[in-house]
C-alpha cells in the first residue's frame, strides 16, 4: 500500500526532515490548493462563498 514510490531530496538537506522533497507516487490522491498558472483554491472557494 505504499504510495510514495521514491523521494529525492532537491534542495535544503541540511534541514532533515524539512528538507524540500520531489517525490514519485502512484495511486496518490491529492487536492492541488495552488497551481503552477496562479490558480488558488482558498481564494476561488472563497469566491463561490459570497456568491452564494
Amino acid at each position: 500500500f505504499k504510495k510514495v514510490k521514491r523521494a529525492e531530496i532537491v534542495a535544503y538537506e541540511d534541514l532533515g526532515p524539512e528538507a524540500i522533497r520531489k517525490l514519485e507516487v502512484e495511486k496518490f490522491p491529492v487536492i492541488i490548493i495552488n497551481d503552477v498558472r496562479g490558480n488558488d483554491l482558498y481564494i476561488e472557494g472563497e469566491k463561490k462563498y459570497k456568491q452564494g
